[in-house]
């Protein structure tokens, strides 16, 4: 469904190509918000799909690829290598077309249009984010498949001896409410909406439609080098006439609490963002969509008056169930 970019040392980087797994390193739970920072870590993971494909970045000295996921993301130990217990949050690979050249981050990043072709690439490294896993659009996946291409004379084989956990105990987050029922952190609602957007169970649908006309979806999207940055987007196609088409882009921005007028006025920008950058200008593409605990009055007013496109904001409510799993209901105007 997607492709991704996982960040890489020099001494990580062939223990996870040879064994055939991504690990992500522990929260350090002596600091502050180390709930909220584990969380953030999660979501991101949680974005990956068996299927996708995947491009390391090794750091000082480039872009490798490409690799498949093979597993959904899990939790365990085992050591490889300097990838022992402090990494436990892993996800299992496998070599799907192997380029022996990486392309360096000057080919990739030094380029007349890398700002608009590798949007995502770009802006991460503008803003000196650590986040391990960088979320690519087609096209930007494209564009890098064309750079690996360009960079070498072909694919060739590579020896793995792919590694197979006995266990596989699957991400969890922590869905305990507050006082008001609410979550805990904004980025626990967003880690969770990651892990089952595309699942029926938990109806999605209700502001995203058909599932099976997802075509990518990624999370805290950056949209300026000021750090400005969308909590959701996903990409609907569908097959018309045996050609698939791009019909529609939601933005999701997201609230643990209330949405108010003002959140309602943020994703007015953002949808104005996404319509210029996202969709060839083509705002009516771009589908709006707010999700928080309640929706008050002032945004609801604001919504009625929305005037950017035709596809009025969707406003959605979720609740914390007893068995700690998150329901939405649609909240009509």
């Amino acid at each position: 469904m997607g492709a991704h970019v996982f960040i890489a040392d020099s001494e990580t980087f062939p223990i996870l190509r040879d064994n055939g797994f991504l690990a992500v390193y522990r929260e350090d739970q002596t600091r502050d918000l180390w709930e909220k920072t584990r969380a953030d870590i999660l979501a991101d993971l949680c974005c990956l799909r068996i299927g996708d494909r995947i491009f390391f970045y090794e750091t000082n000295r480039g872009f490798h690829g490409i690799y498949r996921v093979r597993s959904l993301p899990f939790t365990d130990e085992t050591r490889f290598g300097s990838v022992g217990a402090d990494a436990p949050y892993r996800v299992l690979i496998e070599p799907l077309h192997y380029f022996p050249n990486p392309v360096s981050e000057l080919r990739v990043l030094g380029l007349k249009n890398s700002a608009n072709e590798l949007r995502s690439l770009f802006y991460k490294k503008a803003l000196q984010r650590g986040k391990a896993i960088t979320h690519l659009f087609p096209e930007e996946e494209r564009k890098l498949t064309e750079l690996l291409l360009k960079a070498n004379d072909g694919e060739a084989k590579l020896a793995v001896s792919l590694y197979e956990p006995h266990d596989k105990p699957p991400i969890t987050f922590d869905l305990e409410p507050s006082e008001n029922g609410e979550v805990k952190y904004e980025k626990i609602l967003e880690g969770w909406l990651m892990q089952h957007i595309d699942k029926p169970e938990f109806k999605c649908d209700l502001f995203l439609r058909d599932l099976n006309d997802i075509e990518t979806f990624a999370n805290y999207v950056p949209t300026n080098i000021a750090g400005g940055n969308i909590d959701v987007i996903v990409y609907h196609k569908r097959a018309m006439n045996g050609v698939e088409m791009r019909y529609k882009i939601s933005v999701i921005e997201l609230k643990k609490g209330k949405i108010d007028e003002s959140a309602v006025i943020e994703i007015e920008e953002y949808v104005k963002w996404a319509g210029e950058h996202l969709a060839n200008n083509d705002v009516e593409m771009v589908q709006p969509v707010l999700i928080g605990k309640k929706v008050n009055e002032r945004a609801i007013a604001r919504c009625k008056c929305y005037g950017i496109s035709g596809r009025k904001p969707i406003l959605i409510e979720y609740a914390i169930l007893p068995n700690y799993q998150i329901s939405f209901s649609r909240k009509d105007y």
